[in-house]
């Protein structure tokens, strides 16, 4: 008896195909692939959805009988390239999120459904099965609606891929504390407009900012979170590079 193979669904837009290592955008075509490790470790998260897996846990499933060599920059760099390619095909960074001295788990906001190559998802299948049936009776605001969503995510494919980079962090600019600290060196994504927000992080968690470092600040507005990668060495240029992730609230005071 031949063996199905399980695809996963992921938010509706993300084909992930564990067999063949492959991430793809329905709307785009956007296809990565990823590395073994990376794909292990990213199954293990989807098939255990709400638990929180600890690194050693996930060293195990990643590398095997070679997780007692592996070091711990070696998973970071993993899970950093992991996080770039669910970006690149359209999803979150922060599917994956660091818990804080506990592992990493699947983003609570994050839906995923199972099917084989020999059937639709159950979804996805009850949807063509009443549009098959009420095309015709579908208001004119509602095709138009899909449309809009649809070129709006076509829009944001072009652009993730036409500025895709080789390495992380490669876009960042220096965020300028004046004269308060030379202890390491802050970068932030251009166009962003939480820089206060930056500046008093800086100022709440001094201890952030501390043997030449390099930090990495991202301001996720939607849940008014930042996320900083404290890095040890440049991460724009070292692929070596060891980082750290922690999160905060934007408002903190």
């Amino acid at each position: 008896m031949q063996r199905k193979v399980k695809l996963y669904l992921i938010n509706k837009l993300v084909e992930y195909d564990p067999e063949n290592k492959t991430l793809a955008n329905h709307i785009t075509g956007r296809t990565i692939h990823l590395q073994l490790p990376a794909n292990l470790c990213f199954l293990y998260l989807v098939t255990h959805p709400g638990e929180i897996i600890s690194q050693n846990q996930l060293m195990v499933v990643g590398w095997g009988e070679r997780n007692d060599v592996t070091t711990p920059n070696t998973f970071y760099q993993a899970i950093l390239t992991l996080r770039n390619a669910l970006a690149e095909v359209g999803l979150p960074r922060d599917t994956v999120k660091t818990i804080s001295r506990r592992g990493l788990t699947l983003s609570e906001a994050t839906q995923v459904e199972v099917f084989t190559p020999t059937a639709e998802p159950v979804i996805a299948s009850e949807d063509a099965a009443i549009a098959e049936g009420t095309a015709m009776k579908k208001p004119a605001w509602l095709i138009i609606a899909t449309a809009a969503l649809f070129l709006i995510a076509l829009i944001n494919g072009v652009i993730l891929y036409k500025h895709h980079q080789n390495m992380p962090f490669s876009h960042y600019i220096p965020l300028s504390m004046g004269s308060t600290t030379n202890a390491c060196q802050l970068f932030y994504a251009p166009n962003e407009h939480m820089q206060d927000h930056y500046l008093r992080l800086l100022k709440n968690y001094p201890s952030l900012c501390a043997g030449n470092r390099y930090i990495f600040l991202i301001g996720y507005s939607k849940t008014e979170r930042i996320a900083a990668f404290v890095c040890n060495n440049d991460a724009r240029h070292d692929a070596a590079a060891l980082c750290t992730t922690h999160y905060f609230w934007a408002h903190e005071q």
